[in-house]
């Protein structure tokens, strides 16, 4: 037990007025401005906040570009799949630098999101709490199947294919057979990808989203256009990936359904700023910031997360969405530019919507700071409030990594330094920057 005392205290939605103390049991919250408990630290007015969450996370993306995905080549195959699984150990690493506690993933090869997570729950590598996502789940010859028949993809990376609503149904089965808690579906096109069709037939998108609740899985797609958006909403899908042509209808719809939302526009900002976009992708990229404060204020769930690969390296010394320490708190400054949105509700994209997104289905809370939350926390030497891009320096204003109720990051001052709860001579991640 130990308890971080005269802290400032944001707890998922907002900052607290005042300082106070959070005093840690084991893996949980046992009290704020309670009974002080255990050896106390001193925060010294810096603040206390939950640990962020990514919730659109790919954990084996390395610089794979969408020319490549056009040209036929198949992705989760550009390394063997050890090599790809490395990469998520580093990705695991890179998060817990950059302050991020959990991810809920987007899609990964070789059932790395899954392996990941045992791989934390046994102490073998040290990492963020996950909610393991399936591969890309699609039907022959769409957008991620080879079109040249003579290039056919004879193994599964990132994408595995089903046709009609029987074969969705065994896929969707042999996916939570091994280890997802998130079926990941391409429904249609959009998003940088031209053209403007649809993947999956009505009944084949029903079967996924019914055979996975059936058995107490989440269904995200990326789905981009206002007729399959709505079509999927009446459908009960879980999560929206990108959703570019979102409207005041399809938000109406949301909020009744409880819809998740993650725009993920800092990818559409890069196209923009490349000279790669089209006239469609900026006229959605703009609807898209439109309607983020509508949203916000109508209560839909809005979560943080993008596509991050640094398949953009070679192009952009310092791209934004490459896996380097602090990248990934980059959003949350830069949906603080829109107009309408308030930097408290931003931060709980990351924090509350995230958390309960997270554990949706299951035990206990994350993305809060209250009594009887898991203690995933970190400490920032400064208000994010009042500057979101701190939360983009983790070097210079990160102090602390909580994860579990553990220190795994611990820059702070102790009253005993023997009583830490980690070795500070061991790094979490070794080359983590260029």
């Amino acid at each position: 037990m130990y308890t971080l005392a005269n802290a400032r205290l944001f707890d998922g939605s907002t900052m607290r007025p005042g300082f106070h103390s959070v005093t840690i049991d084991g893996n949980s919250i046992a009290a704020i401005d309670g009974a002080i408990g255990g050896d106390v630290i001193d925060l010294g007015g810096m603040t206390l906040m939950p640990g962020m969450i990514t919730c659109h996370f790919h954990a084996d993306f390395f610089r794979f570009t969408l020319d490549q995905l056009f040209a036929g080549e198949q992705l989760g195959k550009e390394f063997p799949p050890g090599v790809l699984m490395a990469m998520g150990v580093r990705q695991c690493g890179i998060l817990l630098e950059s302050g991020f506690t959990g991810y809920i993933g987007a899609a990964a090869s070789n059932d790395i999101d899954a392996s990941l997570k045992i791989a934390i729950a046994e102490n073998i590598i040290p990492g963020p709490r996950i909610r393991a996502c399936s591969r890309h789940v699609g039907t022959t010859a769409d957008l991620n199947n080879s079109r040249k028949w003579w290039q056919v993809y004879t193994e599964p990376g990132t994408d595995i294919r089903g046709d009609g609503p029987d074969g969705m149904c065994r896929v969707v089965r042999e996916e939570i057979r091994r280890g997802a808690e998130t079926i990941k579906i391409f429904a249609g096109s959009g998003h940088g990808i031209p053209g403007r069709f649809r993947n999956m037939s009505h009944d084949e998108m029903e079967m996924v989203i019914k055979t996975a609740h059936e058995r107490g899985v989440k269904v995200r797609a990326h789905i981009c256009h206002k007729d399959l958006i709505l079509e999927s909403i009446a459908m009960g899908l879980d999560i929206i990936d990108h959703g570019d042509e979102i409207d005041e209808e399809c938000i109406e719809a949301m909020v009744k359904a409880g819809t998740y939302w993650v725009p993920s526009i800092t990818f559409s900002k890069c196209a923009i700023d490349l000279g790669w976009a089209s006239d469609e992708d900026k006229r959605d990229y703009e609807q898209v910031r439109k309607m983020l404060p509508i949203a916000q204020k109508a209560g839909i769930k809005i979560l943080i997360g993008d596509d991050y690969s640094g398949s953009l390296r070679d192009i952009l010394p310092d791209d934004p969405l490459d896996h380097q320490i602090g990248n990934y708190g980059r959003e949350f400054a830069f949906y603080n530019e829109i107009e309408g949105l308030e930097p408290a509700d931003i931060l709980s994209w990351g924090t509350r919507n995230a958390g309960e997104a997270l554990l949706a289905g299951g035990k206990g809370k994350v993305g809060v700071v209250e009594a009887g939350a898991f203690a995933d926390l970190i400490v920032v030497d400064g208000d994010p409030l009042a500057d979101m891009t701190i939360l983009a320096k983790p070097q210079q204003h990160l102090k602390a990594v909580i994860r579990d109720g553990v220190r795994v990051i611990d820059r702070l001052p102790t009253p005993d330094a023997s009583s830490c709860d980690v070795d500070r001579t061991q790094p979490i991640l070794l080359n983590a920057t260029r």
